[in-house]
């Protein structure tokens, strides 16, 4: 394994896949420490007419199914509300 950097940051954006990832899969081979992340994009969120529309529900749900997936290999998933830019 080649490691050229001591961390690296994968931002899960619409893939939320913990296999088959490139970006996931090229950050665990090319760093020590892997950082993972995924933003609930306010800028998007409070345009929403209702607070619990259904597109919301699934990407919640598949992101608690990702987090726990990469908990379940030793690694973790911060998720944020937050101006994703």
């Amino acid at each position: 394994m080649s490691q050229q950097y001591h961390h690296s940051l994968v931002w899960f954006r619409r893939d939320l896949r913990d296999f088959d990832h490139a970006a996931l899969y090229h950050a665990l081979k090319h760093s020590a420490k892997v950082y993972c992340a995924f933003v609930f994009d306010r800028a998007i969120l409070d345009q929403l007419p209702h607070r619990e529309d259904r597109r919301v529900e699934f990407i919640w749900e598949s992101v608690r199914e990702l987090k726990s997936a990469l908990q379940q290999q030793g690694g973790d998933l911060l998720i944020l509300h937050a101006i994703a830019e």
